[in-house]
């Protein structure tokens, strides 16, 4: 059962049928506070008035965001500051790093951005296993 299951369950194909197990390093925004509500929240939990129309964006929206590089995840940061330079206070002003593992749900294939999706399940807990390692802006490539 997926973490957010509640949410997900009348979306259909959600998560996606391509979605897959995957042990890989990932990078993830972040606020520097390690115990902040958000850092571990998908995006319609932070905003859940947020008007999405496809089910496909629906869906991602109960994902965790995660890029493969943390080259991918800085110039994305860098691109979104540039659309709504308050994204800091929603999505964090610092990047973690990670690791994922199998038993922590099913991912999306990065795209060519970097980009993928994490569907959680149950009792994944990613806290523990990310640490802040730069701010968003000043991350050494």
């Amino acid at each position: 059962m997926f973490k957010y299951q509640k949410q997900i369950e009348n979306i259909p194909n959600c998560p996606p049928p391509a979605c897959r197990p995957v042990n890989t390093q990932a990078f993830r925004f972040v606020f520097e506070d390690t115990n902040h509500r958000n850092n571990f929240l998908p995006v319609l939990l932070i905003s859940p008035k947020r008007q999405l129309s496809k089910n496909t964006e629906k869906c991602s929206g109960y994902a965790l965001s995660f890029f493969n590089s943390l080259e991918k995840a800085r110039s994305r940061y860098l691109k979104l500051k540039r659309v709504n330079r308050n994204i800091g206070k929603l999505l964090g002003t610092h990047i973690a790093k990670g690791f994922i593992n199998e038993t922590d749900g099913l991912a999306s294939e990065a795209d060519k951005c970097g980009h993928f999706d994490l569907y959680e399940v149950e009792n994944a807990d990613l806290k523990k296993k990310f640490c802040v390692i730069c701010r968003t802006e000043g991350c050494e490539i």
